[in-house]
């Protein structure tokens, strides 16, 4: 009974700020969240499907391990509608501590109240058709599942599955994920041939080709190159690799507000993790942009390396 009635309590737009008076742990916290996103969703006649996480997990399509947030994916026009009604009940957006260095594919919220982040998808990284129809192709497949005690929209376990396969590959350097690519080709290699198809209709050819190129049944099919926004998420490890990146890419008129911010970043950019540094006095602030330089310098060698090989792969 304490559950539902904290399920309820969190559909309702908040009242004033009070101390909390149940803590949540973090498993309860993303199932909660998916069932209060789900809510807002049908209240706002929005289509939402959840991606990765639990949901995925439950429908067989990921390894079993805790999720530590909640992704959701819904058409652009629809962002700005959500993410008014999850204001409303407390949740903010988190500001990009990187803003240009490749395409925005989503907003991450947060909320003091809440263990875990609402990350708000309106493009998936490695899905590179025309993002109105991807959606589009993945809705008509969908499929209900419950989670935190309501019933939720979610992928097919085969688009799920290439989701969950980017997104390891996108993060290369994350270990974890190395089980998740192991995962994903022992249900791929069952039927390869749907997963190709499937892959091509979404656009996901170009990051998921060389793979493909190693199975027996696609081997001789076209798989394409990979494009530059998926070489740059894959080859980057490290935020001051896609800022150098970002300064020598843009025009020299740009270059030193850029330079600029990349040194003396603002206090909304220092509070990208946690918005309580927002409440950073300026000795704080001068002090955390000093350890950040510092670390970046630290890296300087790696940083380079990581620069040299976007380019490299771009040229090819």
């Amino acid at each position: 009974m304490a559950r539902l009635q904290l399920l309820l309590a969190v559909m309702r737009p908040p009242a004033p700020v009070t101390p909390p008076g149940e803590i949540l742990r973090i498993n309860e916290s993303v199932l909660l969240s998916a069932a209060l996103v789900s809510h807002v969703a049908v209240e706002c006649n929005i289509r939402m499907l959840l991606i990765k996480g639990p949901a995925a997990t439950l429908i067989g399509a990921r390894p079993v391990r805790a999720s530590l947030d909640l992704d959701i994916l819904l058409e652009r026009s629809d962002v700005e509608v959500l993410l008014n009604a999850l204001r409303r009940r407390g949740w903010e957006a988190r500001i990009r501590e990187v803003s240009e260095a490749f395409p925005d594919h989503s907003t991450t919220l947060i909320n003091p109240g809440w263990p875990s982040d609402i990350d708000v998808h309106w493009r998936f990284p490695g899905f590179y058709e025309d993002e109105s129809e991807v959606f589009e192709r993945l809705w008509a497949d969908r499929q209900s599942i419950e989670l935190g005690g309501r019933q939720v929209w979610t992928l097919s376990h085969n688009d799920a599955l290439l989701v969950t396969l980017l997104h390891a590959l996108r993060s290369p350097a994350q270990g974890v994920l190395h089980d998740d690519v192991s995962f994903c080709l022992r249900e791929i290699t069952a039927s390869p041939q749907r997963h190709y198809d499937r892959a091509l209709e979404l656009g996901a050819m170009g990051p998921l080709g060389p793979l493909f190129a190693t199975m027996p049944e696609t081997r001789a099919f076209d798989v394409g190159e990979p494009p530059f926004d998926w070489v740059l998420r894959t080859t980057a490890q490290r935020s001051a690799t896609l800022r150098l990146f970002h300064l020598m890419e843009i025009p020299w008129s740009r270059k030193p507000a850029a330079l600029w911010q990349a040194l003396v970043p603002s206090r909304e950019s220092i509070s990208w993790n946690d918005l309580e540094l927002r409440n950073m006095n300026q000795w704080q602030q001068t002090s955390f942009r000093l350890r950040r330089l510092r670390r970046s310098l630290s890296e300087g060698l790696q940083t380079l390396n990581e620069v040299r090989e976007i380019r490299a792969r771009i040229r090819k």
